[in-house]
């Protein structure tokens, strides 16, 4: 079975390693570093994505993927994170008592969107920057 050309189990092996990467960046914070922080365990998770999408990737396809093929498994990744992780949120900030809406002009809203958006497209390029670290060399 496959997603966008890739085979799921690319996409699963990418889950675990972000799972992997999150509870690796808590376990840095909590030791290394001593207080919360948002950004270790998010970047310990794209660097693991891009390892294995690299490597396993490599190894499900037959041979190294190309730029585009690397182009295209991050974004179809995020996408599929973003699908799971915005409604989660949502429902979590609602769940808790919070109120989305009121109190919020629409231009914060938008802000908050795009900064949002801004964050997925970066991780994006970072997770397509790093496989391509993480390819053979011949491949590039």
């Amino acid at each position: 079975m496959e997603i966008g050309s890739f085979p799921v189990a690319l996409y699963a092996a990418m889950l675990a390693a972000t799972i992997a990467g999150q509870f690796l960046g808590i376990g840095v914070d909590l030791l290394a570093i001593g207080r919360k922080v948002l950004w270790v365990p998010l970047a310990l998770s794209v660097l693991l994505e891009a390892i294995v999408a690299a490597r396993f990737g490599a190894a499900r396809m037959g041979q190294e993927l190309t730029s585009g093929q690397r182009g295209r498994l991050s974004a179809y990744y995020s996408l599929g994170l973003a699908a799971v992780t915005l409604p989660l949120a949502v429902w979590v900030a609602a769940s808790d008592g919070r109120s989305l809406a009121p109190g919020l002009a629409m231009r914060d809203v938008v802000q908050a969107l795009v900064v949002v958006l801004a964050g997925f497209a970066a991780v994006t390029l970072a997770r397509w920057g790093l496989m391509s670290l993480f390819t053979r060399r011949a491949a590039r």
